[in-house]
Formats: structure tokens, C-alpha cells, sequence
């Protein structure tokens, strides 16, 4: 209990100032995952959200996201398939629709499995598309 409670004292946690630094990081992410969709939007591209995980439904939530700004949610779990995402309303749809007409950008859920998602979509990234991602930072790749 007192390590734990070192690393915690380490780490800032004692302190209310790191969560307003939290606050603060956390709000301007929001703010350019936001704006980087909305811009993309302007120039008449389409953006496609891949896999409907947890994380998509927080984010998205977080983050006011709907489908004015995705388009769907390609997932490859049928049980999901024609449902919507939870708050936002964002269909999900089979992965088979991403394949058939991938989009310009997909904004990427699953950033902890980036790495592999990214190697296994390279047809998608020769035809074009790219990558939205928003851990650690918002950003976008291919």
C-alpha cells in the first residue's frame, strides 16, 4: 500500500492540478478530433469508423461524433451488424461494405490494435485511404 502510494505521489495524483492538466488535454483532443472531422467532411470526403468497440462508443459520445461526421461503423462481429452505436446512432455494418467501397479516411477505434489493423489494411491504404487516429494524439496517417 505505501509503494502504491509513492508512485501515485510520483505521478502527481495528490495533486488537483494534474487533473485540471488531464481536463485540459482530454477537452483539446476532443476539440481537434472534432474539427480534423469536420474539415474533412468540408472538402467531400467520406470518413468510416472501424470496429464498434467500447471505445468507439465513448468516444463518440465524448465527443458529440454522429453520422453527419461517420458515415457508419464497418465491424466484423455480425451481432453488431445493423445495429447502432449506442447515444450516437451511427449504423454499423458489415466489414464486407468497408472492403467494397473504402472510404477516404477511417477514423480508427481500436487504436490498441493500430499496428496490426493497419498492416492488414494495406489494399486500403493503396487505394488511398487513410487513417484517423486519436491516441495519443489526434492525427492522421497513410
Amino acid at each position: 500500500m505505501v509503494e502504491q502510494r509513492e508512485k501515485e505521489k510520483k505521478l502527481g495524483l495528490h495533486q488537483p492540478e494534474t487533473y485540471a492538466r488531464f481536463r485540459k488535454n482530454v477537452e483539446s483532443s476532443r476539440d481537434q478530433l472534432v474539427q480534423l472531422l469536420t474539415n474533412i467532411k468540408k472538402q467531400g470526403k467520406r470518413v468510416v469508423g472501424y470496429a464498434a468497440t467500447s471505445k468507439s462508443t465513448t468516444i463518440n459520445n465524448y465527443c458529440g461524433i454522429t453520422s453527419d461526421l461517420v458515415e457508419y461503423i464497418s465491424d466484423t462481429t455480425p451481432i453488431k451488424q445493423g445495429k447502432f452505436s449506442p447515444g450516437t446512432h451511427i449504423p454499423v455494418r458489415p466489414y464486407k461494405d468497408f472492403c467494397d467501397n473504402y472510404p477516404d479516411y477511417a477514423l480508427l477505434y481500436a487504436y490498441n490494435h493500430a499496428k496490426e489493423i493497419m498492416g492488414k489494411e494495406q489494399k486500403f491504404m493503396a487505394a488511398g485511404g487513410k487513417w484517423i487516429t486519436y491516441v495519443p494524439k489526434v492525427g492522421v496517417q497513410g
